[in-house]
């Protein structure tokens, strides 16, 4: 397969020319804008408590509970997702009568539904 064409760093002022979207130097430096913006897992509220029922709740629900209901059993549960995310209540963090278990797939699914629904970047 050929390789793709070097276009311009995505960096304001950067002459460098790539294959993705910015050059080594500007791709750490947006990496780290990032995640400061975005904040740690645990500041996000996925710590050693969320953790512990994170690993429960996937015992209890080993299969992708969207599958499930498609009629598919293969789907193997890798996610556990929060049903309200917890940017818009808080309170359901650790609430196991919010989380469902899912696929990557239906993850990505939900969680854009979730950016269209609450507005979330």
């Amino acid at each position: 397969m050929p390789l793709k064409l070097k276009t311009p760093c995505n960096h304001i002022g950067c002459t460098r020319t790539v294959r993705g979207r910015y050059c080594d130097e500007h791709k750490q430096e947006t990496r780290k804008l990032s995640e400061d913006r975005r904040g740690t897992a645990a500041q996000r509220g996925y710590d050693a408590d969320w953790k512990k029922l994170r690993d429960w709740y996937v015992r209890q629900h080993p299969l992708c509970e969207d599958c499930l209901e498609e009629g598919i059993v293969n789907g193997k549960s890798i996610e556990v997702d929060h049903v309200i995310p917890i940017d818009v209540k808080p309170e359901l963090r650790l609430d196991a009568n919010n989380l469902r278990s899912r696929c990557r797939r239906h993850h990505r699914l939900k969680t854009a539904r979730d950016k269209k629904k609450y507005g979330k970047n």
